[in-house]
């Protein structure tokens, strides 16, 4: 692969994903990682947790634990202690937080309506067969490695 065609796309990619996420910042006063985070939890109920989020979405610890106070405080997100693990602690959307969602949502389908354009339905497996395939390739090659620096 050509890097300046790498580039260009992580580029476009970020850009062009930031233009649905500032409408959302937009009409809800949050900022970007409360968008993520939020976005993140209503997406994958299953993992509802701060190490969560930062295990899968790769933000830094204290930018999540920073959104995580915000939406508990603008009333979109609750923490709830896990009933077996008393350390635990469960991050929840609330119902205020569900305009915000699906608001997201729509954004979010938008931009991916826009990434599928111009590729043919039988060409969508393939695509998102490389990506996870590029995306184990990355993990594998780089994991751990950002402490070494």
């Amino acid at each position: 692969m050509e890097l300046m065609t790498f580039w260009n796309f992580v580029t476009e990619f970020d850009k062009s994903y930031d233009i649905h996420r500032k409408k959302i910042m937009g009409s809800f006063q949050l900022t970007a990682v409360e968008v993520d985070v939020l976005l993140f939890l209503a997406n994958n109920p299953m993992f509802n947790t701060s190490s969560d989020i930062i295990r899968l979405r790769k933000i830094a610890k204290s930018h999540v634990s920073l959104a995580v106070n915000g939406l508990v405080e603008k009333g979109y997100l609750t923490r709830n202690t896990d009933e077996k693990n008393k350390k635990l602690i469960r991050l929840e959307p609330t119902p205020a937080a569900q305009e915000v969602i699906a608001f997201g949502r729509v954004q979010q389908a938008q931009f991916a309506r826009v990434i599928e354009k111009g590729i043919r339905e039988e060409d969508k497996p393939v695509l998102r067969e490389t990506m996870i395939r590029i995306t184990e390739a990355l993990h594998q090659a780089y994991s751990g490695k950002e402490k070494s620096r």
